[in-house]
């Protein structure tokens, strides 16, 4: 009985983060599509609106100060490549998404190689940047990664 009921919590956990994947790739595409048709210019205001009560109460505020000079050093090559990654890995967070709702079986280990190639980059940008949203990032794919690979070998014994 205690195999059934954790057989039917890996596979709402699947079912939830395969969601989750295909949400956040969504919008991805859309953040990358936000950033081509608006440029620099939405980052900047948008970065600035939100750090500029912190500036008005301290202006020595650390984080904010952080923010704005991210803002205003984010370069055009970095600009392309925001976009082209975010439009990149969206795409293929639906698409795989899509396929292992639908219980393609070739599409796991496609999944597993591409969020791990993703997972391996990601690791790779946190430590060059640390950043603890990156880091989140990272280990949610690769909680993500391992039910993926738990349901995978279930459907190989089923067979």
């Amino acid at each position: 009985m205690k195999n059934i009921f954790s057989r039917k919590l890996i596979d709402k956990i699947f079912d939830v983060g395969v969601l989750l994947k295909a949400i956040f790739g969504f919008f991805e595409i859309l953040t990358g599509i936000l950033l081509a048709v608006s440029g620099k210019l939405v980052i900047n205001n948008f970065i600035i609106g939100l750090a500029q009560q912190e500036i008005a109460d301290d202006p020595n505020d650390l984080i904010a100060n952080f923010l704005i000079n991210s803002a205003n050093n984010f370069y055009y090559n970095a600009h392309l490549f925001a976009i082209i990654y975010l439009a990149a890995h969206g795409a293929i967070n639906i698409f795989l998404a899509a396929a292992l709702f639908k219980n393609k079986i070739w599409a796991y280990p496609f999944a597993i190689g591409g969020f791990g190639i993703f997972i391996i980059y990601q690791l790779y940008r946190y430590f060059h940047t640390y950043s603890l949203l990156l880091l989140s990032l990272t280990l949610f794919d690769i909680f993500i990664v391992f039910i993926i690979w738990l349901e995978y070998n279930n459907k190989r014994k089923k067979k």
